[in-house]
């Protein structure tokens, strides 16, 4: 879970921190992030999909070097090819220039607390305009906290307490002299130790960072950018597709599609009554599987087929959703931005408050939604930003404007009354004369 994040010249924050840990110094494991648009709550978000996305910029670069090397007209003729490459592959200074605040001359810097196994870490990132200026990893070595690598363009010091023995000790400290700058370690590491052809890597590392790269690689992320939704689906298992809607999967799952298709009919018929089936139509070519998810609801009396991808636009959010509930309660984090898009508040607030009750990871999620508010999640769980005097920012937990909130208090009416601040302005426009401007620029042009 984690514990604390840090953000410098990231988007539209200059400095801020947000905090994750409870009164009994515990991370939480939900936190609902309330703010007026555009005030910064998908920034929070995209922090850890950033996060995410710097683990993989090595996967990135064998992509490009196997397609130059084979067929690079591939890229514009294959459309899944290229849907996979705005999702899944960006580099270094693509993520730079995305995320880096704009018109800044300062670092960008990103720092995560995080714990695991009841032990405290801290991952730092540092970057300039282009590329990682400073790295640093510290987590249990032995028995104490210690730093695994502390990295800058002038010095890389790289604990050999990473591996059991000094070759692939040697081996990734000639990588890193390599590659590191445009690359990440955390990345350098990862694509090491993922690297099929040589799993010497992988069974060398230590009990202990084996598990920060599970924790981090099993971070998942859904984040909107404008009107764009982007998911970086880290941290689905096997079992939990990334995909329910439709796509493809290799013939020999096809148990887990059927599993997953029980799980859907399961779910959408407890979620709505019109619906009485969800199934999964099926075109087999080959050694694969094409699925489609289709619903059967009462339409006028009568039941009915239809295509999934001609729900609304709320059932649609749900179900792209779910993977990122279930892989919580599966025991792993996940960030969610606009939880509540399209869907109903009722249906929200019990979908947030069934969750809560299941949670064995930890889930950050930015809502609208008030009437979360109003339900049995703890208080302490709700989190207001906002924009302070100075111009910067700050995200608060409601129990800092008051700590003595009861049961009894309405904080969601305290909320929109302004206590908590983080709510929109409630000005009061005049239609009629944006109209008359409109058609009266008309009339001076013509």
């Amino acid at each position: 879970m984690f514990e604390y994040v840090k953000l410098k010249n990231y988007k539209s924050f200059g400095n801020i921190e947000f905090s994750l840990l409870d009164r009994n110094n515990q991370p939480k494991k939900m936190v609902l992030i309330y703010g007026e648009n555009g005030v910064g709550k998908s920034n929070i978000a995209s922090a850890f999909f950033m996060l995410s996305e710097t683990l993989r910029t090595m996967d990135f670069r064998d992509i490009m070097e196997s397609l130059l090397a084979d067929d690079a007209d591939r890229l514009n003729s294959n459309e899944e090819i290229k849907k996979y490459f705005r999702t899944h592959c960006k580099d270094i200074e693509t993520l730079i220039k995305e995320n880096k605040t704009v018109d800044s001359a300062e670092p960008m810097l990103m720092e995560f607390g995080f714990r695991i196994n009841g032990h405290s870490g801290k991952y730092l990132l540092e970057t300039n305009d282009s590329q990682i200026i400073h790295e640093r990893l510290e987590f249990i070595l032995t028995q104490r906290r210690g730093a695994y690598f502390d990295i800058t363009p002038s010095k890389a010091t790289i604990s050999t307490k990473i591996f059991k023995d000094r070759s692939s000790f040697q081996a990734i400290k000639k990588a890193c002299g390599k590659f590191w700058g445009k690359h990440t370690l955390l990345s350098i590491l990862m694509h090491e130790s993922d690297d099929k052809a040589d799993q010497y890597i992988r069974n060398q590392i230590e009990q202990n960072f084996a598990l920060l790269l599970q924790f981090f690689t099993r971070v998942s992320c859904k984040i909107k950018i404008g009107s764009r939704l982007e998911r970086g689906i880290i941290g689905l298992p096997r079992e939990i597709l990334g995909e329910y809607e439709g796509g493809e999967i290799a013939r020999r799952d096809e148990s887990i599609l059927n599993l997953t298709e029980t799980m859907l009919d399961s779910f959408l018929r407890l979620t709505y009554r019109d619906i009485v089936r969800a199934y999964y139509k099926r075109e087999y070519n080959e050694d694969k599987i094409r699925y489609q998810l289709v619903i059967t609801k009462n339409i006028a009396g009568k039941p009915r087929d239809i295509d999934f991808s001609l729900e609304s636009t709320g059932t649609q959010s749900l179900i792209q959703q779910l993977p990122f509930m279930l892989v919580v309660v599966n025991g792993s984090v996940a960030v969610i931005d606009e939880f509540d898009t399209g869907i109903h508040d009722l249906l929200v607030k019990a979908l947030a408050s069934s969750l809560y009750n299941s949670i064995e990871g930890q889930l950050i999620m930015t809502t609208h939604s008030t009437l979360l508010m109003e339900s049995d999640i703890p208080k302490e769980c709700i989190y207001v930003i906002n924009e302070i005097e100075s111009g910067e920012k700050e995200i608060q937990c409601i129990l800092h404007y008051n700590n003595k909130i009861g049961g009894k208090n309405n904080i969601r009416r305290q909320y929109l009354l302004g206590k908590y601040t983080g709510i929109p302005e409630n000005p009061a426009i005049d239609f009629r004369s944006l109209l008359d401007r409109l058609y009266g620029e008309k009339e001076a042009t013509q």
